[in-house]
């Protein structure tokens, strides 16, 4: 099926329904405990020129997060000039499908992220570093993409502009560590990633101030609650691997 860019249509595109994204949760949780326990029963191998396949996912994803986030802000400022304003952007009540279209390739792009957590257990034998919350990661960014599209949820494009600009940084350096090149700015990736979320709570701040639209009147206001939690917890996490990072450089 075809999906057309300038007349995309969310009800009608591939994976939107609820079921599919839970069942898709659902099979990625247990699948990564099964790698995670099959890890654990033998040794790993050596570093091998598999690793060329763990750079090559990473510069894909790199390229795409590039992609998403200069085609999501090129609709945005369109959509803007459209309306004369900058007030949808924190009061959502509509589908713009062009820009929408990017929320759609967003939400499609969770799913090969997905391969972060298997790749390294096929080449290297090992699962990720801090598998939990890796994996609590990777299955809640699915609904989280899927609620932006689900329930036009207000403030779901500064999410996605910003995680697709960090995801560019962030697979550029995991491109670099697969090829075992230098990667000393790996802290100031984490630091990024804490700005983005604490960014995304001052976005709040704005929508509930009331400034661009009466709060009642926006769309997606259960989704936007969710994601707030969600990001939260997320922060608390971050901030605990950056302070693991600084603990186990300064021993």
């Amino acid at each position: 099926m075809a999906i057309s860019y300038a007349e995309f249509h969310w009800r009608s595109a591939p994976l939107s329904h609820g079921p599919t994204v839970t069942l898709a949760a659902l099979w990625y949780v247990l699948l990564a405990l099964l790698a995670k326990r099959a890890c654990d029963q033998r040794t790993p191998p050596k570093h091998t020129s598999a690793s060329y396949v763990l750079a090559a996912h990473s510069a894909v994803l790199a390229v795409a997060s590039l992609v998403m986030c200069a085609g999501a802000l090129r609709e945005a400022f369109a959509r803007s000039a459209l309306e004369g304003s900058w007030s949808w952007f924190f009061c959502e009540n509509r589908r713009a499908r062009r820009l929408y279209f990017w929320a759609y390739a967003y939400y499609l792009s969770k799913y090969y992220e997905l391969l972060d957590t298997f790749l390294p257990v096929l080449v290297h034998g090992r699962v990720p570093r801090h598998f939990g919350m890796h994996v609590f990661h990777h299955a809640c960014v699915l609904f989280m993409s899927w609620g932006y599209l689900e329930f036009r949820q207000t403030l779901a494009f500064g999410g996605l502009i910003a995680n697709t600009a960090v995801h560019v940084l962030m697979y550029v350096y995991y491109a670099r560590a697969a090829l075992k090149l230098e990667t000393s700015w790996k802290a100031w990736v984490t630091r990024v990633q804490i700005i983005q979320f604490v960014s995304s709570f001052l976005l709040c701040v704005v929508f509930a101030s009331g400034a661009h639209g009466e709060p009642s009147t926006c769309s997606g206001l259960g989704a936007l609650a969710g994601n707030a939690a969600f990001n939260a917890v997320l922060l608390y996490l971050f901030f605990g691997v950056l302070a693991s990072s600084k603990k186990k450089k300064a021993g």
